[in-house]
């Protein structure tokens, strides 16, 4: 009997290192796994469309359609709260990571991949309603004033200011900084869409009808956008829970209720 289990021990022995080799390779395949489900999702305070709170319960048009979509779907998510600065670089970085609400322009494009537009806003100049002395015909017209803008906002790219046209720009750190600017006739236009503005400015306590969208340069579209390292299927779930949302009717429930004053 001692034999036969003296002969026995190497072929156990030998199971248990091969089990014990296969463990590592295991739990790496269920890491990854569980790792490739979670999506980063990185939200900075934009209003309507992201609405931040201190207690976490964030709202706005883009947060709560992303909720539904993600009812519809197996996603996990994490929802990250930063500034808009800090949330383009981390999901230029990270794979599965994505942020909302987005100005799509092809610069941004070669960075990130675009997921799916889910609003139009209409892009130009604003002015208070006052100065009827302000003529922008085209947006060349625009460096003939003093002008306020948000740091690495795509206006700065739109308007040229650098390296020609510094004089008589501002470059603050928040769109609503801008808006106050304008508002006490520090600076004499801003350049933003009709959502974010008129939004801004309502919640700043101005009235909206003391400003005027002097100039436009058209429709662009706002969206989701995620790094290009980002998983395919998961972005193909994105997209097809807001194909469902639409034609459930849904989606036109939520612009309706964050765009009330603005739909088109």
């Amino acid at each position: 009997m001692l034999t036969f289990i003296s002969f026995l021990q190497p072929v156990f022995t030998l199971k248990r290192k091969i089990l014990l080799r296969g463990m590592p390779l295991i739990l790496w395949v269920f890491a990854y796994s569980a790792q490739s489900a979670e999506l980063k999702v990185y939200i900075a305070d934009y209003p309507p469309f992201q609405v931040l709170s201190d207690k976490g319960d964030h709202s706005g048009f883009s947060v709560e359609l992303f909720k539904e979509i993600v009812k519809l779907t197996q996603l996990e998510v994490e929802y990250i709260p930063v500034p808009w600065i800090r949330a383009q670089a981390l999901v230029a970085e990270q794979a599965n990571s994505l942020l909302f609400t987005m100005a799509r322009t092809t610069e941004r494009e070669q960075l990130y991949t675009w997921v799916e537009t889910i609003y139009w806003v209409n892009e130009g100049v604003f002015a208070l309603k006052s100065r009827n002395d302000i003529s922008v015909k085209a947006l060349d017209d625009v460096h003939q004033y003093s002008i306020a803008l948000p740091r690495a906002d795509v206006s700065i790219k739109t308007l040229n200011i650098f390296p020609d046209h510094t004089q008589g720009a501002y470059i603050v750190e928040h769109q609503e900084q801008c808006i106050k600017m304008l508002n006490l006739g520090r600076v004499e236009l801003n350049y933003n869409n009709d959502v974010g503005f008129f939004n801004a400015a309502r919640m700043l306590g101005f009235a909206p009808d003391h400003f005027t969208q002097v100039f436009v340069t058209g429709q662009t579209e706002m969206g989701i956008a995620a790094n290009k390292n980002s998983n395919p299927e998961s972005l193909r779930e994105i997209r097809q829970a807001i194909a469902t949302l639409k034609q459930s009717g849904l989606y036109d429930q939520l612009q309706a209720k964050w765009f009330a004053e603005l739909i088109r």
